[in-house]
């Protein structure tokens, strides 16, 4: 029987083990190295990303549809947790949006357990958490200019004061409801732009993927491990390159003494 020797496993053998495991993450801070330093010439804080794909991975880019009520010639929406006046960013949450309407002094919206006044130019005045007696805001409408709440199990109606401060139980007669309204694909995607605000740059995204935080904790590692493979090579390159060049020297000496 013929016994195989063991291959050992040199320098040479553990540093291109090491090149080839590390190339792909190599390449990828070399190219993303180079743009970062030229940064201005290439602009890339001045380019903005518009790839849904890129900007879904951020978090970037709304899911699902706008719900929209109108408001006179404005229009009052919730994307994903932003709400909206018109295309001004009002505020974010959780809750969902169950209505607006115009009161005597105030723009009123409705979410499940809480209401927004906002003045007739759409700016923020004040957040109204309601009552425990009708936290499960089902619709909102109006009577007489003043906002009218619809509540659930049981059904209720409550119609505000002027103040909006007090609510008074009412029967369910000459409620004009808000309703949900459509938006065109120009309002859409102006909503989706001010969704994203300025949106991603590109110089982000480069610098994220050089560091590995585009994949989180665990692309920061990932690098982590790509610049110690950097430096496993450059330390046996030389290694490899001493030995080599060693007995390059010793053959030399050999054949000197030995001719």
């Amino acid at each position: 029987m013929v016994h195989r020797k063991r291959k050992r496993f040199s320098a040479f053998l553990w540093h291109r083990r090491a090149g080839l495991a590390a190339i792909i993450l190599v390449i990828i801070l070399a190219i993303t190295g180079i743009m970062l330093n030229h940064t201005e010439s290439m602009k890339l804080d001045e380019t903005f990303v518009d790839s849904t794909l890129i900007l879904n991975w951020y978090g970037l880019d709304p899911t699902g549809e706008p719900v929209t009520f109108g408001i006179g010639k404005h229009k009052v929406s919730q994307w994903g947790n932003q709400l909206f006046f018109d295309t001004k960013v009002i505020t974010s949450s959780e809750q969902m949006l169950r209505g607006a309407v115009q009161s005597e002094r105030f723009i009123v919206i409705a979410l499940d357990s809480e209401l927004l006044l906002l003045a007739e130019n759409g700016d923020f005045i004040e957040r109204m958490p309601t009552s425990t007696s009708f936290s499960n805001i089902q619709r909102l409408g109006v009577k007489y200019a003043r906002p009218v709440i619809e509540t659930s199990e049981p059904v209720y109606y409550y119609m505000a004061d002027e103040h909006i401060l007090d609510w008074d139980l009412i029967i369910n007669e000459e409620i004009k409801w808000s309703q949900p309204v459509g938006l065109d694909d120009t309002e859409k995607k102006k909503l989706g732009q001010a969704y994203r605000g300025k949106g991603l740059t590109l110089e982000r995204v480069v610098l994220d993927l050089h560091s590995g935080r585009i994949l989180g904790q665990f692309g920061v590692y990932l690098m982590d491990a790509a610049a110690i493979a950097l430096l496993w090579l450059s330390l046996s390159g030389f290694w490899v390159w001493l030995q080599r060049n060693t007995k390059q020297k010793q053959k030399k000496h050999y054949q000197k003494h030995h001719r």
